[in-house]
Order: C-alpha cells, then sequence, then structure tokens
C-alpha cells in the first residue's frame, strides 16, 4: 500500500511541475489615472492569473449619496431609495481575453457633489444628486500584453493610462 501511495505522490508531484513549467503566465494591468498631468491615482492589479480566473480592476475613494425617487401610479405612489458614488472611482472589466489579447471595458469618475435638489409635485416628490466632474462609463479599450495605451474619456483634462504585462 506505502509502494503506491509513494507511486501516486510521484505522479501528483510530476504533474504539477509540468502544469506549472507550461501554465500561461498572469497578466498584470497597471492604471493611471491623472488630472492635468498632476497623478489622482495608480494601481496595479493582477486581471487574469496563471489558471484563468478573471478579476476586475476596482478602485473607490468617496461616498455613496443615498436618494428617493417618486412614481405616480395609478392607485397611489411609488417610493424607490437609490445610491449615486460621489468621489473617485475606476473600474476596469475583462470582456474578453484570448491568449494575451484583452478586451476591457473601463468606468471612471472624479466627482463631487454640488447638491441634493427635489423635483416633482408635491404629492410626489423626487430627489436629484448633482455633481460635477468627470463620469464616464463603458469605455471599450482593446490591448494586448507588453502594450500600453491612454484612454480617452471625453475630458481632456484627465488623462488614463493602462499598461499590461505577462508575468
Amino acid at each position: 500500500m506505502k509502494k503506491h501511495l509513494a507511486t501516486i505522490a510521484a505522479a501528483l508531484a510530476l504533474s504539477g511541475a509540468a502544469q506549472a513549467a507550461t501554465g500561461s503566465p498572469d497578466y498584470v494591468l497597471t492604471v493611471g489615472l491623472a488630472h492635468n498631468g498632476t497623478p489622482l491615482a495608480t494601481s496595479t492589479s493582477i486581471i487574469r492569473d496563471s489558471l484563468g480566473a478573471v478579476s476586475p480592476l476596482l478602485f473607490e475613494s468617496g461616498q455613496s449619496i443615498g436618494y428617493g425617487v417618486c412614481t405616480k401610479l395609478a392607485n397611489g405612489i411609488k417610493l424607490d431609495s437609490h445610491q449615486k458614488f460621489v468621489g473617485r472611482r475606476l473600474q476596469v472589466d475583462t470582456k474578453n481575453s484570448v491568449g494575451g489579447s484583452f478586451d476591457l471595458v473601463v468606468s471612471a469618475a472624479d466627482t463631487s457633489l454640488s447638491g441634493v435638489t427635489k423635483t416633482g409635485p408635491a404629492d410626489c416628490v423626487s430627489e436629484v444628486v448633482n455633481t460635477t466632474g468627470l463620469d464616464v462609463h463603458d469605455v471599450a479599450v482593446h490591448l494586448n500584453a507588453g502594450e500600453s495605451t491612454t484612454v480617452r474619456l471625453g475630458d481632456p483634462h484627465y488623462t488614463l493610462m493602462l499598461k499590461l504585462v505577462a508575468e
């Protein structure tokens, strides 16, 4: 029995070593958000590991502001509670990856609260969270390992740099 267990253990060790030697690398994404050339935030994250698991890159600094939305119905009103993020946030999701080629989706925010206003009739008042600054969603980016790119965010004051490497 011991002889069989030793054989199985040796086979598993060799299999693990062979898999490690032929496994794909970790793909590491580095991001840098700047405003008028001044760095605001940088981060580095593994977006696909050597086993093929994909993870988003997300960092945020700010707060969620709660607000209510009222909708008139035929037989009354409906009140819904919502949240709006205010502050700095950057999210990069991987939509597709083959080998060292990645299709990414980027969302970026650098906002500040300018107030909460009320709107609607007296019997069904809703709130609106007003913000100023950058708030961009779902920008498509294609990036290959070993490449860097600057992502256009629609505001010339902001630059977002992405760099993808295989490690």
